[in-house]
Formats: structure tokens, sequence, C-alpha cells
């Protein structure tokens, strides 16, 4: 977990840094590559490559989407508001974004590349901004694996938008069983299939008319125990007590 959080630190860094380094290179390659050039006999303006305004573009995108990736992680972090369904949302954000980053620089790079190469005497700045952009399509490639390994658990780390989606789905999956089983258990008593409903009203209106306490013994037992014999005529039908 911690080493993984270090490797974050390390890459969006380095990619903050190295965007600012382009930014500046590419604006001034903007500037010496635009402007008003005379041949000795007229003067016509020239405007700069157009991917070289895209490296502008590119550099400002890439240090907003560096910020954006060290602060958001840290403040829901810091506050607790990481949920199942915050986690998700941040982890499709940032490979989303990362992708898209990564295109920019492969684009920029492989793009210069080609104007470049029909020139023998190059300016020292385009080789610069060339290289770093080289630089920053590898941070941001190894960003997006770092980051789907870590949605698919194969690395752990406890930023926001960095957690399992595997472990996610089980405790989601835990939550909708909990709900369900106590409902389960609620249930009430079914009546048993083969009593009509006539008996089945009956039953559970009947007065329940033989409950004892447990500290108050039958009147039967009382009878036993103070030596009475008990006698039930079944022609008279009431019960009658006799002294032994």
């Amino acid at each position: 977990m911690l080493a993984l959080n270090i490797i974050l630190y390390a890459l969006l860094g380095t990619s903050l840094v190295f965007a600012i380094v382009e930014l500046g290179l590419s604006a001034y390659v903007t500037s010496i590559s635009s402007g008003t050039v005379s041949n000795g006999y007229y003067y016509y303006d020239v405007d700069p490559p157009a991917i070289v305004i895209f490296l502008v573009f590119s550099s400002v995108w890439t240090i907003l989407v560096t910020i954006a990736a060290l602060v958001l992680p840290w403040h829901y972090g810091r506050k607790g508001l990481v949920s199942a369904k915050l986690n998700t949302v941040l982890a499709a954000i940032f490979v989303a974004v990362y992708f898209v980053t990564m295109v920019f620089w492969l684009a920029c790079f492989a793009d210069l590349a080609n104007i470049v190469s029909g020139y023998t005497n190059i300016d020292p700045y385009y080789s610069a901004v060339l290289a770093f952009g080289v630089l920053l399509w590898l941070l941001f490639l190894a960003l997006v694996v770092l980051t789907i390994l870590a949605m698919c658990g194969v690395l752990v780390s406890d930023w926001a938008g960095y957690h399992s989606l595997r472990k996610n789905k089980e405790v989601g999956a835990t939550q909708t069983a909990g709900p369900a089983q106590d409902v389960q258990m609620s249930m009430p008593t079914v009546v048993p299939s083969d009593l009509s409903s006539s008996d089945a009203k009956a039953l559970h209106n009947q007065p329940n008319t033989q409950s004892f306490s447990p500290s108050e013994p039958s009147p039967i037992h009382s009878a036993e125990l103070s030596g009475n014999s008990v006698h039930h005529d079944h022609r008279t039908g009431p019960l009658e007590i006799s002294p032994v």
C-alpha cells in the first residue's frame, strides 16, 4: 500500500514539474517560430506549426490534471468521505483522463519528431521539447497501467479512486444480503395447508384457557398432594374428590 502511494506521488509530481518545463519551452518555441520575416525583398508573416501550439495546450492540460489527481484523493481521504460509489467514479475519471493525456503527448512528440526529422540543423529548443514530450508520454502510460492494476486489486492503495473494485462489489453484496435475511426471519408462521379456512380461523380465535403459572400448581396436582383421590364419573360429568 505504501509503495504504491509513493510511486503515485513520484509519478504525478514528476509529471507536474515536466509539464511546467514543457510549457515554458513550447511557449518559447512558439514565440521564435512566429513573427515577421524578411527575405531581402519583402516582409511576410510566419506562423508557428500547429503542433507547437498544441504542445502549449497539452502542457496546461497536464498541469491541471496532475494537480487535480494529487488534491482529490487527499481531500476525500482527509474528510473520510471515500465510499464504494465515489471510489468507482474517481477510478473511471482517473483512467479516462490519464489515457487522454497519454494520447495527447503521443501525438505531440510523434508529430514534432516528423517535422524536425527533415532538418539537418535543428534548434536545440525543439529537441528539448521533443525529449520532454516523450518523457511525459511514458509517465502517463505508467499512471494508466498502475490505476488499472489498482482497480483490479493487483496493487493496493488507500487513495480514493485507487481502491479495488472487487472489494467494493463484495461489500455491496453483503449489505444487500443483510436486509433480505432480516425479512426472512420476520416472516409469520405459516398455517398448515391441510386445514380448511374455517378450521384455521377457529384455531386462531380459540381462547387460551389452559394457562397455568409455573409457581401455581394445577388443581389435580394439589388434590394428590393433599391425600385425596380424584374420581371421574362419566355419567354425571363433573369431577368428584373423595378422601383416600
